[in-house]
């Protein structure tokens, strides 16, 4: 006996077994953004959102989205922009590449 499943079937499938399983595709995953809060409470041990700007973004220019980073509005002050925004797939990479040169125990002056 012979079966045949329709080609969009099996894509949905497929699609719907990899998100339950949270394997998200690349393509999706780049355009993928939170808040500078959810960031720093999960990337950043909790660190406040002053220091994540200070100790990360005003030492680290190229984490600027405007530099090619991944940060969007870092200040917070940007016109036209509520917040600040995080490009979470090229966030994380660029921690891996950068976590020595991070002093994760920095206190604030």
């Amino acid at each position: 006996m012979e079966w045949h499943i329709d080609n969009s079937a099996f894509d949905n499938a497929v699609l719907a077994a990899a998100k339950k399983l949270g394997l998200v595709p690349r393509e999706d995953k780049r355009a993928q953004k939170i808040s500078l809060d959810d960031f720093r409470k999960k990337y950043c041990l909790n660190h406040s959102k002053a220091w994540v700007r200070n100790i990360i973004f005003d030492r680290f220019p190229d984490t600027w989205y405007q530099n090619g980073g991944w940060a969007i509005n870092p200040s917070g002050k940007e016109p036209g922009i509520r917040g600040t925004w995080i490009r979470i797939d090229q966030a994380t990479k660029w921690l891996e590449e950068h976590d020595d040169a991070i002093d994760w125990h920095e206190q604030l002056a």
